[in-house]
């Protein structure tokens, strides 16, 4: 177990935990008595609400080794389909983190599991498409500017950014087509593989957003981003 975990291929012990491994499908609450593991992409579907409290601590675990250049397949992360939301609202003393389940000796390290993407139904330039970092699903875009995807407040996203194939990797944040309805502060992105935080188009209005030790761009905007 020893040589495992000095590679960082099984995870800390986090048990009592909650296994996040299937999509959610109706309103759920992530409480912060208890870590949760998040073991795949799990979506938030539309019509769904994902309430997570100040001070919850979620933990990506994934495949962290493979050959050279092939990536490691469909990553841990957490999606907000369209019409879903998200109400994670931390405060400053009890923040909401979502961080790596590998042992603590192995960090600070990049690409060690997804992120967090959520989708929208603003404007896109080019039209509706589907979000990188995902192998299926992920349509974002459409044409309500004042679209609500929830709450994102004091939230922190460190050690992400899986490869999950070739020129496919997954941003700390990912914004696609998300409307300014949409309130967002006091994000945080640090020790992100690829981008920090990546708008796609959309309205939604961002303050208080800090990028650290990223791999690639801090924050990137494409398909006309009008935050």
């Amino acid at each position: 177990l020893s040589l495992l975990d000095d590679t960082a291929r099984v995870p800390r012990s986090l048990d009592p935990s909650f296994i996040a491994s299937a999509d959610i499908t109706s309103d759920t609450t992530w409480t912060n008595d208890q870590p949760i593991l998040l073991t795949q992409q799990v979506k938030v579907l539309d019509g769904v609400t994902l309430t997570i409290e100040p001070g919850t601590t979620i933990y990506g675990y994934g495949r962290t080794y493979g050959a050279p250049g092939e990536g490691l397949g469909v990553s841990p992360a957490l999606v907000v389909e369209q019409n879903a939301m998200i109400n994670a609202a931390g405060t400053a003393s009890a923040p909401i983190t979502f961080t790596s389940a590998v042992s603590d000796q192995n960090l600070p390290a990049e690409g060690l599991w997804g992120g967090l993407i959520i989708l929208g139904n603003a404007p896109v330039f080019g039209g509706t498409t589907t979000i990188e970092g995902l192998t299926t699903g992920g349509t974002y875009g459409g044409n309500d500017e004042d679209d609500n995807s929830g709450v994102l407040q004091y939230v922190r996203v460190w050690y992400g950014g899986s490869v999950i194939g070739a020129d496919n990797e997954i941003n700390g944040i990912t914004f696609g087509g998300v409307g300014r309805g949409t309130t967002v502060d006091h994000i945080e992105v640090a020790f992100n593989l690829d981008d920090g935080v990546e708008f796609f188009g959309g309205t939604v209005d961002v303050k208080y957003l800090s990028v650290l030790f990223v791999g690639d761009d801090a924050i990137d905007t494409d398909q006309g981003y009008a935050g």
